[in-house]
């Protein structure tokens, strides 16, 4: 168990310096459980039991973590594939190599387990908006719904939004560990710095997973 946790605990270090190197750039200018103490039968030949499918609420404590493929934001009209991103040979967090691409930084958390699993997109590029151009607009209420490969979903609730300068975030807070259930999701804004070839911050929007 400790193993694992160390494990665990690596791994979202890796992210947190991943980011705080600054996260890559945003704009694209360059190529970037069953009991087992059941019950037994009073019958020799006992009737076969139906499955009951669960809710995400009646699961409770079950792992709800899902691989995602696509993640749509209805409030911003934002319908895009996921793909999944590491950390590059210089140590940043990957960034999806299309800009209307998110990546969803894998060696952390899946979408649905507890903690947080963060996922990042371009804000613009150099033909114009992104797939995370509108991010702002985001507010509380607002749903996130992710899909895995077999067609189950995880929908998610905005909780708030924040700036930060881009090499002052709150790794903690975004990469952390946490016991809800969290999805945090990244892009650019502020002004554009023509000198590291990205903008001076980060914008971050908090959800956390719909019960």
């Amino acid at each position: 168990m400790m193993n694992r946790m160390k494990i665990w605990f690596f791994l979202v270090m890796v992210g947190m310096i991943a980011m705080a190197l600054t996260l890559t750039s945003c704009s694209k200018e360059v190529s970037p459980a069953v009991n087992d103490a059941q019950t037994a039968a009073s019958s020799p030949s006992p009737t076969p039991t139906k499955s009951v499918l669960q809710t995400p609420s009646q699961l409770k404590e079950e792992d709800l973590g899902i691989v995602p493929v696509s993640i749509s934001i209805p409030a911003i009209g934002v319908d895009a594939a996921i793909e999944e991103v590491g950390t590059m040979k210089n140590g940043q967090m990957g960034v999806p190599q299309n800009i209307d691409g998110v990546g969803w930084f894998e060696p952390g958390t899946k979408p649905g387990e507890r903690g947080n699993a963060v996922m990042a997109g371009h804000v613009d590029s150099l033909t114009g908006p992104a797939v995370f151009y509108k991010l702002d607009r985001l507010k509380a209420g607002d749903e996130v719904v992710l899909k895995d490969k077999d067609g189950v979903t995880r929908a998610f609730i905005v909780t708030g939004t924040a700036s930060y300068p881009r090499k002052d975030a709150p790794l903690e807070n975004i990469f952390g560990f946490s016991y809800q259930r969290h999805l945090n999701l990244i892009t650019c804004t502020g002004e554009f710095n023509k000198e590291a070839k990205t903008h001076e911050e980060r914008l971050v929007v908090f959800t956390e997973l719909q019960k």
